[in-house]
């Protein structure tokens, strides 16, 4: 099973909701947060950048097209990871933004996976 947090806004390049990470950089560009909120957000984000593998140095050596979408996916094994994201969803409630957990089986076209995560194509609306 794999789990992916997003939002209440549409994504019209990948044709879903948003994803958590988009939604807090999106918040962070302008400038919404409060000092403290950004201490955290960024706490999170630097706790990610040193615990999760970043498919994009992959998918580029693949020659993904950079028309090409992908959304991503945590494995439900990966408990820690999910445990910090949902410290985003805190921080994106406080801020009155709806997060919403959802879970798949078969997240279709998978091009890159890692211990923690996969990244697919999307072809259904989550």
């Amino acid at each position: 099973m794999y789990l992916r947090f997003v939002v209440n806004e549409f994504n019209e390049e990948s044709n879903q909701r948003l994803g958590i990470f988009h939604a807090i950089r999106y918040l962070k560009d302008d400038g919404e947060f409060l000092p403290y909120e950004l201490a955290q957000a960024e706490s999170v984000m630097n706790w990610f950048s040193n615990h999760l593998e970043s498919p994009l140095d992959y998918l580029n050596k693949q020659k993904s097209k950079k028309s090409d979408v992908f959304i991503s996916w945590f494995k439900v094994s990966a408990r820690l990871h999910i445990q910090k994201v949902r410290e985003f969803a805190i921080i994106l409630e406080g801020k009155g933004v709806i997060v919403e957990q959802l879970k798949t089986d078969n997240p279709v076209e998978i091009v890159y996976e890692d211990d923690h995560q996969v990244f697919a194509r999307p072809y259904e609306r989550y």
